[in-house]
Order: C-alpha cells, then sequence, then structure tokens
C-alpha cells in the first residue's frame, strides 16, 4: 500500500514539473506592439453584464466621452496618468465548462468568437506595481473596459470628427 501511495505522489509532483503556464504566449498575441493604441477613443457604447451600484443613466452618460491612451498621459473618467506604464498580456479563452480566474468579457458573453483576449494593463506612475490601476481589452481596433457591472465600448476618434 505504502508503494502505491508513493508512486502515486511521485507521479503528481512530476506531472506538475511539465505543466504549461496558458496565461501569457508571445505566439498566441500578435500585434503587441503599443504604438497602434496611442490615440484618442470615444466611448459610443455600453452594456449591462452585471450587477453593480452605477445606475444605467450614469452608464449611459459616459457615452460620448473621451479616453486618451498617450505616451506622456492617461486620461479616463476625472482621472489623469501622467508617465504611465503599459503592457500588452494575452490570455487564453477557456473552453465552455471551464471557469477561468479572469473574468474578461467572454465570461459574460461578449467577443466570444475570440482566439485570445488581449488585454492593455495600464499601471501609474511608469511603475509596475501588483495591480494594474485599469485593464482595457483590445477588440480589433477597439478597447473595452469594464467597470461597476457595465462594458464601455470605445472606438479611436478619427481626425475627422
Amino acid at each position: 500500500m505504502i508503494k502505491y501511495l508513493l508512486i502515486l505522489i511521485t507521479g503528481l509532483i512530476s506531472s506538475g514539473c511539465f505543466a504549461v503556464s496558458s496565461t501569457n504566449s508571445e505566439d498566441s498575441c500578435p500585434n503587441r506592439s503599443l504604438d497602434d493604441l496611442y490615440a484618442s477613443y470615444v466611448i459610443y457604447d455600453v452594456v449591462r453584464y452585471r450587477g453593480g451600484l452605477t445606475s444605467e443613466a450614469s452608464a449611459e452618460a459616459r457615452v460620448g466621452k473621451n479616453i486618451l491612451v498617450g505616451q506622456a498621459a492617461f486620461k479616463v473618467r476625472d482621472i489623469t496618468i501622467s508617465d504611465p506604464l503599459y503592457e500588452i498580456t494575452c490570455y487564453p479563452t477557456t473552453k465552455e465548462g471551464n471557469v477561468d480566474a479572469n473574468r474578461w468579457s467572454n465570461f459574460y458573453g461578449h467577443g466570444l468568437d475570440r482566439e485570445h483576449i488581449k488585454v492593455l494593463h495600464i499601471y501609474t506612475n511608469g511603475e509596475k506595481g501588483e495591480e494594474p490601476f485599469i485593464n482595457l481589452e483590445v477588440v480589433d481596433d477597439e478597447l473595452w473596459e469594464m467597470h461597476d457591472g457595465w462594458l464601455y465600448m470605445m472606438k479611436p476618434v478619427s481626425e475627422r470628427e
């Protein structure tokens, strides 16, 4: 009995040595350049994805508001971050029945047709801390913010507008 227990424990320990982390893979995250993301964005749509304290009127009042993703500053709502640090990370999509620790928009039924979830992490004052100040999903040429039960969809402001 002890022999089988030792074999089982050894097998479990050694299988952990060959585990592969799938949270960040350069190969599965094409176009990781930040240069394409530096722009001014406008919120064009807002969708409720779960409960929160923000009212529908308050969430919809943000439609038409601008967000700036710039090299020298990041601006969202009434907050300006000087000298922000940006990082792009790709996360695998989860298969049905699996629950991922991250709750990206696909968990709530939005953007389901993506091969991976590309996320722009924004850190304050050019320093990478433990948690980003904000996470924005990159969906094609748009940015999506999940905040207090609402999904804010942003598109780049064209030069003609």
